[in-house]
């Protein structure tokens, strides 16, 4: 099985050497997003709706050119540097995703690799089929 590599162009990860993702079978992996812009400027300094909201969407467009969605993802992890975020996080869930939601682990980090940085967010996603509610029996 190959591993294909999702870029966006141009690429706001490469001075870094990241790949920004990568479909493997029927997953999709994708990096940390962050508050990047396609130029590799910070967007939204000291202000963590601005960034929460860039994040989401260099996120969406990852999972759209690596042939997934938002509506696909299983599983995200997001790294938050204060806690004090948690609510809007939640809210934000429910904005960009849809039922059933996906797995989430949420962390509080000292920092992250830009010191302006509030968040970032990886996803585990699915390329092919549906996620489905589990109904108990």
């Amino acid at each position: 099985m190959d591993a294909k590599q999702i870029k966006t162009s141009p690429d706001p990860l490469q001075p870094f050497h990241i790949a920004q993702g990568y479909t493997v079978g029927d997953l999709l992996f994708t990096s940390g997003q962050a508050a990047i812009d396609k130029q590799g400027k910070l967007v939204g300094i000291g202000d963590f709706d601005a960034q929460a909201e860039q994040t989401l969407n260099n996120l969406d467009e990852i999972l759209t050119l690596g042939g997934s969605s938002l509506k696909q993802v299983v599983k995200v992890t997001i790294y938050l540097t204060d806690m004090a975020n948690f609510g809007k996080i939640v809210a934000l869930r429910k904005r960009f995703f849809t039922p059933p939601y996906p797995a989430d682990t949420i962390v509080e980090v000292k920092s992250l690799a830009l010191p302006e940085l509030e968040i970032e967010i990886e996803a585990v996603a699915l390329t092919n089929g549906n996620v489905r509610e589990a109904h108990a029996s």
